[in-house]
């Protein structure tokens, strides 16, 4: 397992435990994870794909999910999606605006770990789906009545009725001297180079969940790139070149 070598000793911990959980997976036995990050379902991708006796099914609520939950299960076995509902919640026209920081804040509160919870979508101005493990969702609508100083109303709604997969993104297009990834949050955040530069420095950015601290990194079509505390931004397309050497781009913008 050669790509062992190259994580840190915090994900090498992550990586044996998830081993051991599969380990014990056998007869009828089966294994549903907690929400994994997109560093997290990589690692977990890989030290399945060593395990012929071993099948899984993945679902994070709708196609673009970022946070999935994997459902293992013995390969001779047939497979069913894990089991997730969306915590529908919804608020009526507030002086304060609700982002997905302030709910995720709210959801934390109750005492739940980050990993019991996925994607926070927002729908609208005043509705938003919280992706939770089906034995989760009752506690949450049962205890979640306020986000900060606003009042909510919550319920408990298949992912699937929500359209949640035509929640792209905002577009952004425009032009880049080059792949570098300040070149990129600069165009995506609107934020000058100088200042994307002191940000990356800082450790407030990763790169497809890995932190980075080099504004010269070099990314490509499908990386992600996120700024703590503003959202994240994939590289959807590189659309070629303008007359001057620029670099035509689109990129997908999510808070």
């Amino acid at each position: 397992m050669n790509w062992v070598s190259s994580l840190s000793e915090e994900e090498i911990k992550w990586q044996e435990h998830f081993t051991r959980k599969l380990d014990e997976v056998e007869g009828k036995s089966t294994f549903t994870t907690a929400f994994l990050d997109p560093r997290q379902f990589e690692l977990a991708e890989a030290a399945l794909r060593g395990r012929s006796d071993l099948a899984y099914t993945v679902y994070g609520g709708y196609p673009e999910a970022e946070r999935k939950v994997l459902h293992i299960y013995p390969a001779q076995h047939q497979g069913s999606l894990p089991s997730l509902k969306a915590v529908l919640v919804e608020w009526s026209r507030s002086k304060e605006k609700l982002g997905h920081r302030d709910l995720l804040g709210a959801v934390l509160a109750l005492g739940l770990k980050r990993d019991q919870v996925g994607d926070i979508a927002m729908l609208d101005d005043f509705r938003a789906a919280i992706m939770v493990l089906q034995a989760r969702a009752e506690f949450i609508i049962s205890n979640l009545d306020q986000v900060g100083r606003v009042p909510v109303n919550c319920s408990v709604e298949e992912p699937g009725r929500l359209n949640l997969s035509q929640k792209n993104g905002k577009e952004i297009k425009g032009t880049v001297a080059s792949l570098r990834v300040d070149s990129l949050l600069s165009l995506g955040f609107g934020l000058s180079r100088s200042r994307v530069v002191r940000l990356i420095r800082g450790g407030l950015v990763v790169v497809n969940w890995r932190p980075i601290t080099s504004p010269s990194l070099q990314v490509k079509e499908g990386d992600q790139i996120s700024l703590r505390g503003r959202g994240r931004i994939v590289v959807d397309r590189v659309e070629g070149e303008t007359r001057k050497g620029r670099m035509h781009l689109k990129l997908k913008k999510y808070n």
